[in-house]
């Protein structure tokens, strides 16, 4: 049926590659990504290596498949959020992040191994931070028509929104002594209270 969900082989493959995925996720968080191997995710998914090689050629392709469903969920959880209450949706989905500490480690390493141009990962995280600086402009946008400016352009606080978020994940994985969901509540506070950006 057109529109609908699919059946049949694309159904069993689609909940197959799922089963993957999360079976990823779980080892990944158990032991790293270093110390993940793609045998030892084919077990926790309760099938064969060929079988997972099938799916996925490579341990680098299901890591890169793995952040990918991550953006999605994330995406999805911020669906309702717009204008105005977008920046304090982001707050709970910061603490989210953090509640999974070992995937948001890998993300962070990756994404910083990543600036090579010849990583796998490296052209993911191109198009990730485009997209979610696209996302973060409309956002702020309509915040602004809604009466809630900032204090600098949405494309220079995309930036900076996105740059913040990581950067207090990356501190709090180092000590996570760090108040990083207060640290960023301030700064959703300074650029609100700073006024809007002159011309």
């Amino acid at each position: 049926m057109a529109g609908g969900k699919p059946r049949g082989p694309y159904a069993k493959s689609a909940a197959q590659r799922e089963n993957i995925l999360r079976a990823a996720r779980r080892v990944f968080a158990r032991l790293g990504y270093n110390g993940s191997s793609m045998r030892g995710i084919a077990e926790e998914a309760g099938m064969t290596f060929p079988g997972l090689r099938h799916h996925f050629a490579t341990k680098d392709e299901l890591l890169i498949a793995v952040l990918a469903q991550r953006d999605q969920e994330h995406s999805a959880q911020q669906a309702d959020a717009h204008g105005r209450d977008w920046l304090e949706a982001l707050a709970s989905l910061l603490e989210q992040v953090l509640g999974e500490p070992a995937i948001t480690e890998i993300f962070t390493t990756v994404s910083a191994e990543a600036v090579r141009r010849d990583h796998p990962a490296h052209q993911f995280f191109v198009n990730r931070y485009e997209r979610i600086r696209g996302e973060f402009v409309q956002e702020l946008t309509c915040a602004s028509a809604e009466g809630s400016p900032v204090s600098a352009s949405p494309e220079q606080t995309a930036i900076l929104v996105a740059a913040v978020m990581d950067g207090i994940q990356l501190q709090w994985l180092l000590d996570q002594s760090v108040d990083a969901k207060g640290a960023f509540a301030e700064f959703v506070r300074l650029l609100r209270t700073a006024g809007p950006r002159r011309p």
